[in-house]
């Protein structure tokens, strides 16, 4: 199922005029309380753990309950959940408000700016062919300082500051190669239909970014920002593409996941035997196991799965379940480990729920969530990499995959 936020919104927003006649007949007062109780609620009887962890659920309600009376919005309200959830120490569970919702649903924008957090640094990884970063002065390896006059805290500080409208512009400061201070002016700019797929889930339209081509010696590589659907036909073919390949790297760094059916599909274009990739837990002790099956034109080839701290949920799924069979060799950085099957519960604040009811691990016991996938070969990006124009990261694939001929 789909475990990204954006993807849990899937066909939710069909529901959304109902929170509208409820606020019409009740308090916003009395929809609060009942919002905080349908959260409490829902973890009391669906959270995937029935100890929560170690920590007394009725307790926390006994604590949080009462200043549900307090909060003056619902901003306010949304934080109390917040702090209230956090004590479970899990991931995919999070409170979406009816404005972030409307995000969601608009088509995205970008500036053609591809960033990472390299040595404690927000750093240019890439620029995206076109785009309005690319037609700058920007270069790999430059760093970004700030963003319209906001000093920058953190990567998803920078990445939420340059989102924003098509056609509307934004400001960065940031450091050239010799750390002199520049800036540049960029444009937001819709994607094209040729550049993005898209899934329809309901009223909600939810994106990825896909790549294929041939590298050096005839490599494969495949790379793609989301597991959704949409990607099968083109995730099949790309592989089926390849069967002379010497090697494939498949590059999920920045992917934060997505539909695990689809990274089943996936991973069965590159098995010849059944064989069993996760099994996830869920409160009553049931298990759900993950299986590739192998398909035809299937690649088998040497695989190397690149990640990094962006990939996440089926994302880690997909390369732990690669790994541990040892059909593929793992480089990069150790991810995300937030790694749960989730759904979703509307709140009668026009809000909506994502709570985890599924544990994932792997077919040996190893659980991802707070954990993450380990690389085999843990590599790091460097600025003065990426100021040679270099990626280390994949120029470390290729290296295992040609040693893999010898």
């Amino acid at each position: 199922m789909m475990k990204r936020l954006t993807a849990f919104l899937a066909g939710s927003c069909l529901l959304a005029a109902a929170s509208f006649s409820v606020l019409a007949q009740e308090s916003s007062q009395q929809v609060r309380q009942k919002t905080f109780e349908k959260v409490w609620r829902t973890v009391w009887k669906k959270y995937f753990d029935p100890t929560y962890g170690g920590v007394d659920w009725k307790k926390a309600h006994e604590r949080y309950a009462p200043q549900v009376a307090a909060v003056k919005s619902d901003a306010e309200l949304y934080e109390l959940l917040g702090r209230m959830l956090s004590e479970l120490h899990t991931s995919h569970l999070q409170i979406i408000p009816p404005e972030d919702i409307a995000q969601l649903q608009a088509p995205p924008t970008t500036t053609g700016l591809g960033l990472r957090t390299v040595e404690g640094q927000i750093v240019v990884s890439r620029l995206l062919a076109g785009s309005s970063a690319a037609r700058s002065e920007l270069r790999p390896g430059y760093v970004i300082k700030k963003v319209d006059d906001a000093e920058l805290v953190s990567l998803e500080d920078a990445l939420g500051r340059l989102r924003g409208a098509a056609q509307t512009k934004v400001r960065v400061t940031y450091l050239d190669a010799e750390d002199a201070v520049h800036e540049a002016t960029l444009e937001r700019a819709l994607l094209s239909e040729n550049e993005i797929d898209k899934e329809q889930y309901g009223k909600l339209s939810i994106y990825a970014l896909f790549e294929s081509k041939r590298l050096a010696d005839g490599i494969g590589y495949i790379r793609f920002t989301s597991f959704i659907e949409a990607l099968d036909d083109k995730i099949h073919d790309a592989i089926a593409s390849m069967h002379d390949a010497p090697g494939l790297i498949i590059d999920l760094r920045g992917n934060g996941g997505g539909d695990d059916s689809v990274a089943i599909r996936m991973a069965s274009m590159l098995f010849d035997k059944k064989t069993q990739l996760m099994v996830t837990r869920t409160r009553k002790g049931d298990d759900k196991y993950y299986q590739a099956r192998p398909q035809k034109n299937a690649f088998l080839g040497p695989v190397v799965i690149l990640v990094d701290e962006g990939s996440g949920s089926a994302s880690e799924q997909f390369a732990a379940g690669m790994q541990e069979s040892g059909r593929a060799y793992v480089i990069g950085q150790t991810t995300m480990g937030e790694d749960m099957d989730a759904d979703l519960e509307q709140l009668p604040t026009g809000a909506y729920f994502v709570y985890a009811y599924g544990q994932p691990r792997t077919p040996k016991g190893v659980i991802i969530e707070g954990r993450g996938v380990i690389p085999n070969l843990k590599v790091g990006l460097t600025r003065a990499g990426l100021l040679k124009g270099n990626d280390s990261q994949l120029d470390a694939a290729i290296e295992y995959i040609q040693k893999q001929k010898r």
